[in-house]
């Protein structure tokens, strides 16, 4: 066994990891974009250039020289011998997936059907964009026409609306049974991989998120993808249930159950994600905790409640969407944000809310001219529904409603009377700023909170300085404390440390069990 750990070696995210067997049959562990690499040549305006994105990106070292690019986006190939028998995405974050969109179609992409959901309700809610493209058109060489209109004869083309173009067909394999209603193939994940295969949920913060373990050779190879813990006591475990719920009970115990599975899984090398192992944190909230503090604020104002939070991070959701229906409002929800409960109630009926939990969604209509694919879907499936709401409609009974509105939602609220902002509480339930960009965003958005006169909570200015105070936040990475105990529990026989800043840290408690090298060979 060959195990090439492509990006994500010592750093949080990027992960691009490549296992290979003694016959060159192989698969990949995600295709996730590096933000801190990806930081270094470009920004929001400065992007590869979309008719020659793979030449200018392995040029810049942002992918791997492999052959498993379409033959669409890049003709070239390489001196590498290995058949590719499978992509798993663990996950639905951009870190994971944010290069998906390269990977020759004809290569499946294993993941949950929840991962999918999550995905195709991202990519279908916002501009096409090659990177992460799971449909659609395949791009084209210049034509003589285009030659003719300046075009040069080495770039890759839009088809535009031709219906000669040739469609971009996904293969796709989940773990169990999905009903799917667009171009994507179905290859049942049994077929996948010759030897032992399967894939287990674990517990996130979007749901979706899963490990994998295969026999390859003579060992068996896990990889957690990124994960938390929930409950640890049979107390906790009562109170996750009576005041979340049993579905929510369920997906809080989805990491156990993986490592459970991997007990007697023996020779076991665990690729596992360190996160936090660096961090010094002295708030270890859980969605519990988040959903106490949210009820604080809430039962302390009248006013109108402003929530943000990451969409696809559809728990977060239903925490606040159980905080509304305690308190008597209304969630209000981009048609966006509605969209990824369209469709995820689609895929996954695990996720279809209750009609007690339906009564209480709006989607509040936005002043645009222009929605997006499901995004438009949404909106027209909301009027339908009757649950359509007008800013006038918001006016008129502000303290019964509550909108998600992050960052880039919150030119909708001026749509809204001075009176009703006035005084209106702002809950930040999302990470704290990361980077410089981040911090910049941070300060220009606390003059909207500023010039409005609303309350935040979860973040604050103190001496010009942003700081985030995390009461409405949990970290969907372990604790170093919870990883510890999960690896003296399993006990592996060998640890590839991913995703993470300190790989000492592994190394101080397992000593030469642990494999730092890019490229491990068993």
């Amino acid at each position: 066994m060959r195990i090439e750990i492509l990006d994500g070696h010592r750093n949080i995210g990027g992960n691009k990891i490549r296992v290979v067997d003694s016959e060159n049959d192989g698969f990949l562990l995600d295709f996730g974009l590096n933000f801190s690499r990806w930081g270094e040549f470009f920004e929001e305006f400065l992007n590869p250039r979309t008719g020659k994105i793979l030449h200018d990106l392995l040029k810049l070292e942002m992918v791997p020289r492999l052959n498993i690019y379409r033959d669409d986006l890049f003709d070239g190939k390489f001196e590498d011998p290995v058949n590719h028998a499978f992509l798993f995405l663990s996950h639905a974050h951009a870190d994971h997936t944010g290069m998906v969109g390269l990977i020759d179609e004809k290569i499946p992409l294993l993941m949950t059907g929840e991962t999918f959901a999550v995905m195709r309700a991202s990519v279908y809610t916002s501009n096409s964009n090659v990177l992460t493209q799971l449909g659609g058109k395949k791009r084209r060489k210049a034509s003589d026409k285009d030659l003719e209109n300046g075009i040069r004869e080495d770039l890759t083309v839009s088809p535009g609306n031709s219906k000669s173009a040739e469609r971009l067909t996904r293969r796709v394999s989940f773990p169990k049974e999905v009903e799917l209603n667009d171009d994507s193939t179905v290859v049942d994940m049994n077929s996948l991989w010759k030897n032992e295969l399967f894939v287990e949920p674990v517990y996130h913060s979007v749901i979706g998120a899963a490990g994998l373990a295969a026999r390859v050779d003579d060992l068996w190879l896990a990889y957690t993808g990124d994960f938390r813990t929930g409950p640890e006591t049979a107390e906790e475990e009562r109170y996750w249930l009576d005041t979340l719920g049993e579905k929510r009970l369920a997906l809080s115990l989805r990491t156990s159950r993986f490592f459970e599975n991997l007990k007697d899984k023996r020779p076991l090398v665990l690729i596992v994600e360190g996160t936090r192992v660096t961090r010094e944190e002295n708030v270890e909230n859980t969605e519990k905790d988040v959903f106490e503090n949210a009820m604080r604020v809430f039962r302390g104002t009248k006013n109108l409640i402003l929530v943000d939070f990451p969409i696809r991070h559809l728990e977060r959701l239903f925490t606040f969407l159980k905080v509304c229906m305690e308190n008597d409002r209304r969630l209000v929800l981009m048609p966006k944000d509605y969209a990824y409960l369209l469709e995820m109630e689609r895929v996954e009926p695990l996720w279809k809310l209750t009609d007690e939990e339906r009564s209480f969604v709006r989607v509040y209509h936005p002043g645009k001219v222009t929605y997006i694919n499901l995004e438009k879907d949404a909106l027209l499936r909301a009027r339908e529904e009757g649950i359509l709401l007008s800013p006038e409609e918001i006016n008129l009974h502000p303290e019964k409603h509550t909108m998600v509105a992050g960052y880039w939602d919150f030119p909708h609220i001026l749509d809204l009377d001075e009176r009703v902002l006035n005084g209106a509480v702002y809950i930040h339930s999302t990470s704290e700023a990361y980077t410089e960009e981040q911090e910049i965003d941070a300060r220009r958005f606390m003059n909207w909170l500023r010039y409005f006169n609303i309350v935040p909570f979860g973040i604050r200015e103190v001496n010009g300085n942003i700081v985030f105070t995390k009461e409405f936040h949990a970290s969907g990475h372990v604790s170093p404390q919870g990883l510890e105990k999960i690896l003296n529990e399993l006990n592996p026989d060998y640890i590839v440390p991913v995703h993470t800043l300190n790989p000492g840290w592994f190394v101080e408690r397992w000593d030469e069990r642990v494999l730092l090298e890019n490229v491990i060979v068993l």
